[in-house]
């Protein structure tokens, strides 16, 4: 077995069935048409559609939805153990339900980040903690804020090295206008504050008060 496929397997087989217990019913890769209609890129690379999303369903410990991403964090390139495995990353969303919008959102972030890292994006870093991108759920919810888990371990380690877990949480406008006029941490700790968790639900009342 290859460095790469080794490091794949103890990912998906070991890391992920103890951290999400049942991983659903397969992965749910990128399409090509992602990468096409949304970003122009008509040849995507053929591994850019190997990345993809696990549905977790709720486990005695854990009562949401946990969609979390494989593919970032594969050592395409390396032999031997590195700092961070590939791009170092991958994502979790979690909402209250089974939600059908939550694997093409991920998607669309994975493709994002797969092109920033590429260089195809101009000259902006990968995603990490504190981003935000104009990615819209509904009306209440234009964007979506990238944040250090809360209720997942912060990072975990294969073979090829760490790798970081990263959240997705939706916010509202009035969260996304603070966040650029203060910081988008002081958001986050708000909305963990009141709401207990990074939940991305897309009726979510705002923890920003309307100013009477």
């Amino acid at each position: 077995m290859s460095f790469l496929n080794q490091c794949w397997q103890q990912r998906e087989e070991q890391v992920y069935k103890k951290i999400f217990a049942d991983t659903g019913a397969g992965i749910y890769t990128l399409p090509a048409e992602l990468f096409q209609t949304r970003f122009n890129i008509q040849d995507p690379d053929p591994r850019w559609l190997t990345y993809g999303v696990f549905s977790c369903p709720p486990t005695a410990q854990r009562s949401t939805w946990a969609y979390v991403s494989s593919g970032m964090s594969n050592p395409w390139t390396a032999n031997t153990a590195e700092d961070y495995s590939g791009l170092g990353t991958e994502f979790i969303l979690e909402t209250e339900q089974e939600c059908a919008w939550a694997l093409p959102i991920l998607q669309t972030l994975i493709g994002y980040n797969i092109l920033l890292a590429e260089g195809k994006m101009g000259d902006v870093a990968p995603l990490h903690y504190g981003h935000m991108v104009p990615l819209a759920l509904s009306e209440q919810i234009p964007a979506m804020l990238f944040v250090q888990p809360e209720n997942f371990p912060p990072s975990f380690n294969l073979a090829s090295g760490q790798v970081d877990f990263i959240q997705v949480v939706g916010i509202t406008a009035a969260e996304l206008d603070t966040a650029k006029a203060t910081s988008s941490k002081q958001i986050a700790q708000q909305i963990l504050a009141e709401t207990g968790g990074f939940v991305t639900d897309p009726d979510r009342l705002s923890v920003i008060k309307a100013r009477s």
